[in-house]
């Protein structure tokens, strides 16, 4: 029994063997993905996990399967004849191995195969956090080819399902415009004589936007609440109470910043929310140094009410300005 399968598996590989290095043309694959879901996006780890189905198809002139019927023979679930050549492929920018929920393999009259698949897995990408909470992230699915070269298979006609992204597919976001395209990546630790192997590479990206509202009301407003209270101490007559005020807001913001720290992976810049926080330390502690200036060098109650009458309008406009050089060159100069 171990004798007759083994033979029949040299027979299965010198047939696929033969029809890879028979091709005079590359083989043509068309790739299409149908989007179910993108949900648990991690910003800390960069990552995502997604649902879909992928769907090749390819033509095969040199096919020996007769086929009468027009629907074709359909083999589900990995029980695909040994004698079919099914293109090997992986996808490129995946953590771990996907999970293939359902399978089929449907042959066609005229040698045409047709590949679908369910399947679900971790992937990750590169995201810039620098307009955080109101980036703009790219989330790709990278197809190649595992073994078969340019010159052997290429991917074409790249399509990315539904046509119309709504934020029912990721919650939390909003879809801004998604691309597909095949490109080319050349690899020189393959190469013998380091001139480097080209494979074909299909790439599905989507662009989506996330929603601020959460942080709108969990984050900048609190934080401008604590910015504003930390001016009101101008109105406040008694110095002990200026400085307890003071310090009790400081300590207020460390807790935002805790918090937001959390939320994304140390970063060798700062985005736009640490930038507002910052900033609310910075004003805190210059009112704090205001308070104890006015209060050493007033030599009357007259000098120290006019103190108080210009820090009053001081550093509202201050704070104002700083904000509107922020956003201008972070949302709007780039």
């Amino acid at each position: 029994m171990k004798v007759l399968q083994y033979l029949l598996f040299v027979i299965s590989f010198s047939v696929n063997a033969q029809q890879i290095t028979t091709l005079k043309e590359p083989l043509k694959v068309n790739v299409s993905i149908h989007l179910n879901k993108i949900y648990d996006i991690n910003s800390v780890n960069q990552t995502y996990i997604l649902d879909a189905y992928l769907v090749l198809r390819w033509e095969d002139a040199k096919s020996n399967i007769f086929i009468e019927d027009d629907k074709g023979i359909v083999y589900e679930n990995n029980k695909f004849p040994t004698d079919i050549f099914i293109p090997s492929f992986e996808l490129i920018n995946i953590l771990g191995e996907r999970k293939i929920i359902n399978n089929q393999l449907i042959v066609l009259k005229n040698g045409q195969y047709i590949y679908n698949e369910r399947f679900h897995g971790t992937f990750t990408t590169q995201m810039d956090y620098h307009k955080y909470p109101n980036d703009i992230q790219c989330f790709t699915i990278q197809l190649e080819s595992f073994t078969m070269e340019r010159e052997k298979l290429i991917f074409i006609n790249p399509k990315l399902f539904p046509l119309q992204l709504t934020e029912n597919y990721m919650e939390g976001w909003d879809i801004i415009e998604k691309k597909d395209y095949v490109n080319e990546v050349t690899y020189n630790h393959l190469s013998i004589n380091r001139k480097g192997e080209v494979f074909s590479r299909c790439n599905f990206e989507i662009y989506a936007q996330r929603k601020i509202e959460y942080y709108l009301w969990k984050v900048f407003l609190p934080v401008g609440l604590l910015i504003i209270a930390s001016w009101l101490v101008f109105w406040v007559k008694d110095f002990a109470n200026q400085l307890s005020i003071s310090f009790t807001l400081m300590l207020t913001m460390v807790t935002f910043n805790f918090y937001t720290s959390s939320l994304l992976p140390a970063l060798p810049y700062n985005t736009f929310v640490e930038i507002v926080i910052i900033s609310g330390y910075i004003s805190i502690f210059l009112t704090l140094i205001s308070i104890i200036f006015t209060h050493a060098y007033s030599s009357s109650e007259i000098v120290k009410r006019k103190f108080n009458r210009f820090f009053k309008i001081f550093f509202p406009l201050l704070y104002l300005l700083y904000i509107s050089i922020c956003v201008f060159v972070i949302f709007i100069s780039k």
